[in-house]
């Protein structure tokens, strides 16, 4: 399980990605986690929301990943998700989880050196 705590609506909650957080989402949104991650990681790009309600059922599988391992309960209900949090503190959570699912799964950011130093002897020639 990979864990960070961030601030939501004022209360300070702690996120997880694990295999917990995968069959939680895929139970509320009927659909792979990975999915929804992917379109998460476009829409970061694109600078733009992605489908609010499956970024909430994302907000909560990660939540409840974290507070059901330690036998605790949420502190925030869908319903506060849904009614009062804001759009940065979405993008925070959404942004949040989609890093966790990058450092849970060890995928490599930007482009290999290899590639890199491949293209740029290219611009060269």
């Amino acid at each position: 399980m990979i864990q960070k705590e961030i601030n939501i609506m004022g209360k300070q909650v702690t996120l997880a990605y694990c295999y917990g957080t995968e069959i939680s989402y895929k139970l509320l949104a009927d659909e792979e986690c990975t999915e929804f991650i992917v379109e998460v990681l476009k829409c970061l790009q694109e600078n733009r929301m992605p489908d609010s309600r499956k970024a909430i059922y994302l907000i909560m599988s990660a939540m409840t990943a974290f507070y059901e391992s330690q036998s605790q309960k949420n502190p925030i209900e869908d319903k506060e998700l849904i009614f009062h949090a804001s759009p940065e503190d979405i993008g925070l959570a959404i942004g949040t989880i989609a890093a966790l699912y990058i450092e849970f799964y060890k995928i490599p950011v930007g482009e290999p050196e290899d590639k890199k130093k491949a293209e740029e002897s290219e611009k060269k020639d």
